[in-house]
């Protein structure tokens, strides 16, 4: 079998061609669309998944609390150098350097760059930490296709040869931290994706390589399986962001793929966490108490850790299924992922997997074509569905929601609990022909539906464009967005149409999934409605935006051809 990837590697000029796209007039977008606040609060996230929500929206003060904690441990390796011999004159002004550099609201995406290009005798591996963290968070506050479009010609433009440095730094694997080499990692995956036109040809079977590596190799201090997940969510980013609207060649092999990754640390955590928790113990029992405590803490910390590995592996293939176009294809692949995900969502120790789990399972019934027949006379069974136990599965989703423990919080379990009826709602609507073909057409009785298994919400872009997230592929697409640009999601969606993109979905077997039947007498009667009739219309405007674009892009592609045609034949 070819590498997935291998198969994923694509010629330079095959980007460039593939990602010419236009972008949003800078009026569109709001004069402080870089803000953390704007960034965040338009950028909304489900209800159910409050967990990740409040991990994405803080990840602003997370930066801020590392970069003013360790800016005093950088004023005393300042102290320090003083205190020694002239000769450690160098060490004190290059930390003042970065010191400042840090401070500075005026520093540059380039000077960090070369900052970090220096030998650790001159930054430290405390000052790479803090300036990595800068970076990022100057990357995702201001989109690079904006902060280029106002240097352009200057000092501070953000050019290949940059970038090049900067993913040269990390394919050498110099970090000595987790925090270095997290913020080094999100800085060069988010780097590359805000301007991706330009910088897509870094994207090279040997990166992606260099990730799978990382991946599947032994953790370690640095590559933590903490930071595993994290390398999963960006490759699926990249993949994301490149792929979309494209060849879905080879993402199958990816989603199996991850589909191995999740079970394998999905089986390897639930077991550890029952073995802490029988009491058996891989050490002496001579250890006093406070030692057996301290090794039981390592352990948890360990099951959580393996858990964020394959939660961020089951949410990882969620988001690469929505590239495969639906039909026969699409279909024998997500009945195979079925036997391997029923397993994982029947997993009362763990109930993070589970949901994970539980949200590929309701893409899929989303996602999948049935056939024109159901059989509604057979509850047990359903051969015209991505799993043909139907019963067993629904009875799976049902204990799940009324599950209770003692070991879970009542505000998780409140919050589980909701996850796993929505699901169950989802899988109950789309074996039902007619409620299935409701949501299709966005009949009102659609409409209805929709609000009944989503909580649905908005991105709002500008006064009069919004972006509806209504459905598990608009979610599991948004999902790794908000990892990949965390609070700059939205500065990102509003600069630049490559990524809003990725939260247009394609049209339905009825047409246009954007042209839908107003009703009037709902139109006059419920607010709820008003609402989504609202948030349709703005998203339709959006999609026609997209599609007098395409057009107008042919239109010019087809008269070039022709001039250059009849050049061609005035000089022969």
């Amino acid at each position: 079998m070819v590498p997935f990837y291998t198969t994923f590697f694509f010629s330079t000029m095959a980007y460039k061609d593939l990602l010419r796209r236009k972008r949003f007039s800078r009026e569109d977008s709001p004069s402080n669309s870089g803000s953390r606040a704007e960034s965040c609060s338009r950028t909304p996230m489900r209800e159910d998944d409050s967990d990740y929500e409040e991990d994405t929206e803080e990840d602003f003060q997370k930066i801020q609390d590392l970069l003013n904690a360790r800016l005093l441990q950088v004023e005393s390796e300042k102290d320090n150098n003083q205190d020694k011999s002239l000769g450690d004159a160098k060490q004190a002004a290059a930390v003042a350097l970065n010191k400042s550099r840090i401070q500075s609201e005026s520093t540059t995406v380039n000077e960090i760059i070369h900052s970090l290009t220096q030998p650790r005798t001159e930054v430290s591996t405390l000052s790479r930490e803090l300036l990595l963290a800068q970076l990022y968070k100057l990357i995702v506050s201001k989109p690079l296709v904006v902060y280029n479009e106002e240097n352009q010609g200057s000092a501070n433009f953000v050019d290949e040869e940059k970038v090049q440095k900067l993913l040269d730094i990390f394919t050498s694997g110099t970090y000595r931290t987790e925090t270095e080499f997290l913020y080094l990692y999100r800085s060069v995956i988010s780097i590359i994706l805000s301007n991706i036109e330009d910088f897509s040809i870094f994207v090279t079977s040997e990166f992606l390589s260099h990730l799978q590596a990382l991946v599947v190799d032994p953790a370690s201090g640095t590559i933590s399986n903490q930071n595993k997940a994290h390398i999963i969510s960006g490759f699926v980013s990249l993949t994301l962001i490149l792929c979309n609207g494209s060849s879905s060649f080879g993402i199958d092999d990816r989603v199996l793929w991850l589909m191995e990754i999740a079970e394998g640390y999905s089986v390897s955590a639930v077991e550890l966490k029952k073995k802490v928790e029988s009491g058996e113990r891989d050490h002496s029992t001579l250890f006093d108490k406070n030692e057996d405590k301290r090794l039981v803490a390592e352990a948890y910390d360990t099951v959580s850790a393996e858990i964020s590995v394959a939660t961020a592996a089951l949410h990882g293939m969620a988001c690469l299924l929505t590239l495969i176009p639906r039909g026969d294809f699409l279909n024998e692949i997500v009945e195979n992922l079925m036997f391997k995900l029923v397993p994982i969502v029947d997993n009362d120790e763990n109930r993070e997997i589970s949901k994970a789990a539980g949200r590929v399972v309701a893409l899929i019934y989303e996602s999948y074509t049935y056939g024109e027949d159901d059989d509604e006379e057979d509850h047990e069974y359903n051969s015209n569905s991505p799993y043909y136990e139907q019963e067993q599965i629904f009875s799976i989703f049902e204990r799940l929601t009324n599950l209770s423990s003692k070991r879970v919080a009542k505000k998780d379990k409140k919050e589980f609990n909701s996850v796993f009826r929505t699901i169950l709602q989802t899988l109950e609507v789309y074996v039902d022909s007619e409620k299935r073909e409701s949501i299709y057409k966005k009949s009102p009785a659609g409409v209805e539906l929709i609000t009944t298994i989503m909580d649905s919400t908005y991105i709002r872009l500008s006064k009069y464009k919004s972006l509806p997230i209504n459905s598990w592929y608009l979610y599991a697409r948004l999902r790794n967005l908000k990892w990949c640009f965390s609070f700059g999601l939205h500065s990102q969606l509003v600069a630049n149409e490559t990524i809003r993109d990725c939260l247009v979905e394609p049209e339905s077997e009825y047409g246009d999934s954007n042209e839908f039947k107003i009703d009037e007498g709902l139109l006059s009667e419920e607010q709820a409605y008003v609402e989504y009739v609202n948030d349709m219309m703005d998203y339709k405007h959006i999609v026609d935006d997209k599609k007098r674009s395409a057009k107008i892009r042919k239109e010019r592609a087809a008269k070039l051809a022709e001039t250059l045609q009849d050049l061609e034949i005035t000089e022969k």
